[in-house]
């Protein structure tokens, strides 16, 4: 079967995922989506795996520095150069990593973002270290967003400011999501998708809360993160609260 038809033929098995937060179960299950996966060229499901790990929190979590995350960052997106627009969707993941870790830091009582080279990525970190002590770092004209996660991290609203931040996350995969059809990029942008949408599916609100306050708890306090429940190790499961940037 030729490439265009054998991603064609991919892309039209995948069931509609619907919005996020709507669902009670996934339409397609992990057995059967890694079924219809092994489709893909060999180098895209290398790539595929690069793509997931580094934007689903149990990809990140294994390092300890977020200097090693940054690197490998820059990595997997030297590993998408044929494909920019999955390289833009890591930047922009990067970036709002960045800002999330810039409010928890501040939350957590940091006076400045001190060399922020060490923990941030992208364009913002030169706004966020000027604009410190702004509640959206002088960025709240046009993205809204930040100046609400203020408001819900001080609140200790965890629960909302995930939702939040999946919701700003879901919104930039829509955005590339709606410039490719049938070609390697569609494919991993619902892959993309999927983790997050599975990942919310699978627990209740209060298995939520005390998964995102321990996670706060060990962000905050130089704790180790907590461990993973089974199965966290599969590229294709992201089995705890994403939160983002708090490591």
């Amino acid at each position: 079967m030729s490439r265009p038809h054998q991603y064609i033929s991919l892309i039209t098995s995948f069931p509609h995922l619907g919005e996020l937060f709507t669902r009670k179960e996934v339409p397609i299950s992990q057995f059967r989506l890694k079924q219809r996966l092994s489709m893909l060229e060999d180098e895209h499901a290398r790539l595929l795996r690069e793509l997931v790990e580094i934007t689903a929190w149990a990809g990140v979590a294994k390092y300890d520095e977020d200097v090693e995350v940054i690197a490998r960052a820059k990595q997997v997106m030297e590993d998408l150069r044929d494909y920019p627009d999955l390289q833009h969707l890591v930047g922009t993941r990067m970036e709002t990593r960045t800002l999330i870790a810039a409010l928890r830091r501040r939350h957590a009582g940091q006076e400045t973002a001190g060399d922020i080279a060490s923990w941030g990525y992208g364009r913002w970190c030169g706004r966020i270290k000027s604009n410190w002590n702004d509640p959206a770092f002088g960025l709240g004209h046009f993205m809204s967003w930040i100046a609400e996660a203020h408001r819900l991290m001080r609140a200790g609203d965890h629960i909302a400011l995930e939702r939040l931040t999946l919701t700003e996350v879901f919104r930039q995969l829509d955005h590339y999501g709606a410039l490719h059809e049938f070609d390697f990029e569609a494919v991993a942008i619902y892959v993309l998708r999927w983790v997050i949408v599975e990942r919310w599916s699978r627990y209740g609100e209060d298995a939520a809360r005390t998964r995102l306050q321990a996670l706060v708890s060990a962000a905050l306090h130089g704790n180790e993160t907590p461990e993973p429940v089974a199965g966290g190790n599969d590229f294709l499961s992201d089995r705890t609260p994403s939160l983002e940037g708090a490591s």
